[in-house]
């Protein structure tokens, strides 16, 4: 079971990242994301609908 996921950072810089062995992240989640060697806290927000950008993603976190 794998999740991938696309994070925003603070910074404005996105990074696309994969999650395994965990259930599928919900809207308002807060998830911990190994980055660069440091956790960091993120929220999650699902894709409503797939477009054609976002098709290989399942949720968007924003980092907090």
């Amino acid at each position: 079971m794998a999740h991938d996921v696309k994070l925003i950072c603070h910074d404005g810089s996105v990074r696309h990242l994969r999650i395994y062995d965990r259930p599928t992240p919900k809207d308002g989640d807060i998830i911990t994301l190994p980055v660069d060697g440091h956790l960091t806290k993120a929220r999650v927000r699902t894709l409503p609908e797939r477009s054609d950008l976002a098709q290989a993603i399942d949720a968007e976190a924003i980092e907090i």
